[in-house]
């Protein structure tokens, strides 16, 4: 007999064994498998969570926006509504308190907006949450920063990228003249005139060299525009007369120069009154 028939029947032969081995054993089937209470084991473990695991998971909080825009019945628990119970007028919402991520997907029409995002937004007014809403056509700053101003007290700051001119400012100002005015209340607070010099080199690099560039041999040109930046703000927050528009953030004023110096402006009157321990003094 040919080796080559010899080598096909061993084949042959093993193939039969193999099979015959997995009939046997009943583990070419899919029917071996150990029931499961899902998909029969074939998918997975996934299912719908019973009464008693939302119970574990889920805070039970009854959902009355009329009662909370009155201050009533405020939520204590803060977290993301995911889920309600109950019909009209009796809902319970169903609020996850743990430190988690939601990622909301559904066709347009669908009610991502209307029944999950605006019951959110409401929840978050109510329990006191601080949050930052993405609104690409404006609806949310319209509804719901209207209701969190008038009936929650929140300060709603809009920031509008399709026409800047219309977004709420912001005084960069602010702290360096925060940490001048405790400065000036006590004289010997030497870390909040840190402070206030800390934030006006902030405020004065963001300006000169907003990209944090070497500039080589003109590096000594643009720290010198950086120290008469910062000098200036630091004079401005220690000297600057307060105004009636913006009482708390203008300094005390300089005194009764103006009255004999009129032909001189404002920064001229204050850099004469500065004296060489100035903080702005030094820094120029």
């Amino acid at each position: 007999m040919p080796q080559q028939f010899i080598v096909l029947i061993a084949a042959a032969l093993a193939l039969l064994v193999m099979a015959g081995v997995s009939f046997l054993s009943g583990r070419g089937s899919l029917n071996s498998i150990k029931s499961k209470p899902v998909g029969d084991g074939q998918h997975g473990t996934a299912r719908w969570a019973v009464p008693a695991e939302i119970g574990k998971t889920f805070h039970r909080v009854p959902f009355h926006p009329a009662r909370w825009r009155r201050g009533e019945d405020l939520p204590q628990v803060q977290g993301l509504v995911l889920g309600s119970q109950g019909r009209k007028g009796k809902v319970t919402a169903l609020v996850d308190s743990d430190d988690i991520h939601c990622l909301m997907i559904g066709a347009a029409g669908v009610g991502k907006t209307a029944l999950f995002l605006y019951p959110n937004l409401e929840y978050a007014c109510a329990c006191g949450m601080s949050f930052l809403a993405l609104d690409t056509k404006g609806d949310l700053a319209r509804h719901y920063g209207a209701i969190a101003e008038q009936y929650y007290g929140y300060q709603v700051s809009i920031i509008d990228l399709r026409n800047p001119t219309r977004s709420d400012g912001f005084n960069f100002l602010t702290l360096a003249n925060a940490y001048m005015d405790q400065a000036a209340a006590h004289p010997d607070d030497l870390a909040a005139r840190a402070k206030a010099e800390k934030y006006a080199k902030i405020l004065s690099k963001t300006i000169i060299n907003p990209e944090g560039d070497s500039f080589g041999q003109n590096a000594f040109f643009y720290d010198a525009a950086e120290g008469l930046l910062t000098a200036m703000v630091l004079l401005l927050a220690e000297y600057l007369p307060p105004t009636e528009a913006c009482p708390q953030e203008r300094r005390p004023s300089p005194g009764n120069a103006a009255t004999s110096c009129r032909c001189s402006s404002w920064c001229r009157i204050c850099w004469n009154r500065l004296t060489p321990r100035g903080k702005a003094g030094s820094r120029c």
